[in-house]
């Protein structure tokens, strides 16, 4: 059985899943260390750095991994399994990744047992990158490099007649998942409110566009397009990237899939700039870079989307991924000095955004 946790990892499970599995044949693990990583800031998972040690020397086997199950915070957990994040960032991994133009990490291990709520994933450890710090932002060069990359993935996905056969992909229309994330978000915001960090948090305008978006988080849910459809990461941000300095014709590395889903894939670039760039970069460069993402749509063969369209599209992307603020605002462990700055940053950041462009005004 999957441990519950990346504490009880053993020797023997990681042993008897690794050959059983394949990754390795002829070599056993005989030492095992446990290194837990993204606690606070990584809430919704339970991550742990494993450091193993094999029967003789190996140069093809990695001596870490990163270890990913589901987090042991009861409140966030219950909205993990409630939109089944950890099932659905294995399979993207399985089924997905290996058809995409964008590099992730790689997989070691990735098993789902729903029925006792138990998820595991092994990946490559990408420690020997450089992980951008968000809280200080990206700059311009940075910033077109990830934005490049993520319009080549929603192009290769773009109508993709695949999309239809990935079932644990979230239908953006499946009523179910919509007065989930629309009951989610209510519930998140009320508790936020409560809250005087968030609402110190909020710059001048941001108290009535947040309640405007929660008056119409149902809106936003309920009309969603049925074309021009794509996949997206959903949560497409500085923290979520590594650079790789061996290969520079290649360099970004994009991991946590945990919220991927179909939808309008302008989303994605919306949380990047309003979350990733400090305020006065993106209010210096914002419409030049969705209309460099929107050429290269264009370039890639995209065709009946407008640029209309898509800034549109990006404004209800900012109100709706609003959903990811408040989630992690309102379920922060506060032991974390660098989750709670990470999320007040992000907080002033992205409301900031959605009052500088004025993106309730989409609103009905």
């Amino acid at each position: 059985m999957i441990p519950e946790t990346t504490k009880d990892i053993t020797v023997e499970w990681l042993n008897d899943t690794l050959h059983a599995n394949g990754f390795i044949k002829d070599v056993s693990i005989v030492s095992l260390g446990h290194d837990p990583i993204a606690i606070g800031e990584g809430f919704m998972s339970d991550m742990a750095r494993l450091t193993v040690a094999y029967d003789r020397d190996t140069l093809n086997l990695p001596t870490t991994m990163i270890a990913k199950f589901p987090t042991a915070f009861e409140s966030a957990r219950a909205v993990g399994m409630q939109l089944n994040i950890y099932e659905k960032e294995i399979r993207f991994y399985q089924e997905v990744a290996p058809k995409s133009p964008i590099r992730t990490p790689g997989l070691i291990y990735g098993e789902v047992d729903s029925t006792n709520q138990r998820y595991a994933l092994l990946m490559e450890d990408c420690s020997y990158c450089k992980q951008f710090d968000q809280t200080v932002g990206m700059d311009y060069e940075q910033t077109k490099l990830a934005v490049l990359k993520l319009a080549d993935f929603h192009i290769r996905w773009w109508n993709a007649p695949e999309l239809k056969s990935f079932s644990w992909l979230p239908n953006p229309r499946d009523p179910v998942r919509q007065m989930n994330l629309i009951n989610i978000f209510r519930a998140c915001w009320e508790a936020c409110t409560q809250l005087e960090d968030f609402r110190k948090m909020l710059p001048t305008g941001g108290w009535e566009a947040g309640l405007k978006i929660y008056e119409h988080y149902a809106w936003l849910i309920e009309n969603v397009h049925e074309h021009n459809l794509t996949i997206s990461h959903t949560d497409y941000r500085a923290d979520n990237m590594f650079f790789d300095p061996n290969t520079p014709d290649d360099p970004l590395i994009v991991f946590d899939w945990t919220n991927t889903t179909v939808s309008r894939g302008v989303i994605d670039l919306a949380y990047l700039l309003a979350v990733s760039l400090t305020i006065d970069l993106r209010r210096q460069v914002e419409k030049d870079i969705v209309k460099c993402y929107y050429q290269h749509l264009i370039d890639g063969g995209i065709s009946d989307y407008s640029y209309d369209e898509c800034w549109t599209d990006y404004l209800k992307g900012l109100l709706r991924s609003t959903i990811i603020g408040v989630v992690a605002f309102s379920s922060l462990d506060m032991s974390d000095p660098r989750g709670v700055e990470l999320q007040r940053v992000g907080g002033e950041r992205w409301f900031t955004s959605i009052v500088d462009n004025d993106a309730t005004s989409v609103l009905p």
